[in-house]
């Protein structure tokens, strides 16, 4: 009976250990979810402050758009030149100081031989026009004229001088040919010029070097 009484009393103490021993377990647990719930509220994500990663005088790469390209030049040799070729609206003009005219001449080169060949576009060439009576403007070409550019601007032989009026300014008698090859004149014809057959010159000169020109038949009439 004794030893009965004494193994109950140990079951009973085996008992109790165990469930002290549960109920520490279960503290110590709890301590620890306590514990872990405190350190994320004071760890969060998002809470560190960023850093920016900043090199001191670093600048932008340039890129080409924001650059300016540069133009390449564009160099000009004179070339042989063909026959202007002129554009003239009517060959009937009135000597009266009133009625106004337009000619436009293209400068050409030599590639339908010294006839008229393909426009040449380029600037630096001089254009003249001019009215002559004789028919054989061939011979009042004198080359030393032709070579000496500067002195174009003065009367070629036999050539009708003051018989156009270049009044507007803007297309004078003798002047440079644009950058296509191409110059025109407003021009009237004096009241003082006989009426009759005239041959209308059209001279183109690059520099003295190469030049050639042309000429078309023109009637002057005296208004009615």
């Amino acid at each position: 009976m004794q030893t009965l009484s004494e193994q109950r009393q140990t079951n009973n103490l085996s008992s109790q250990s165990r469930t002290i021993a549960i109920f520490a377990m279960l503290l110590f647990a709890f301590a620890g979810l306590i514990s872990g719930f405190a350190v994320g509220t004071f760890t969060r994500p998002g809470s560190h402050p960023q850093t920016t990663n900043t090199i001191a005088g670093s600048t932008p790469p340039i890129t080409s758009r924001n650059m300016t390209p540069t133009p390449t030049p564009h160099l000009e040799h004179p070339i042989p030149l063909g026959f202007p070729k002129i554009d003239i609206a009517s060959d009937i003009v009135a000597a009266d100081d009133t009625h106004t005219y337009t000619i436009s001449v293209q400068v050409t080169d030599q590639s339908n031989g010294k006839a008229v060949g393909n426009p040449v576009h380029a600037s630096g060439i001089t254009c003249k026009i001019w009215l002559t009576k004789d028919g054989n403007v061939n011979k009042n070409m004198p080359t030393d004229r032709l070579k000496a550019a500067d002195t174009l601007s003065s009367p070629f032989p036999k050539e009708e001088s003051g018989s156009l009026d270049f009044f507007d300014t803007t297309t004078p008698q003798t002047q440079m040919c644009n950058a296509k090859g191409r110059a025109t004149w407003n021009y009237k014809v004096t009241s003082s010029t006989a009426p009759g057959t005239y041959f209308l010159v059209a001279l183109t000169d690059w520099n003295g070097i190469h030049y050639n020109w042309s000429w078309v038949q023109i009637n002057v009439m005296k208004s009615q």
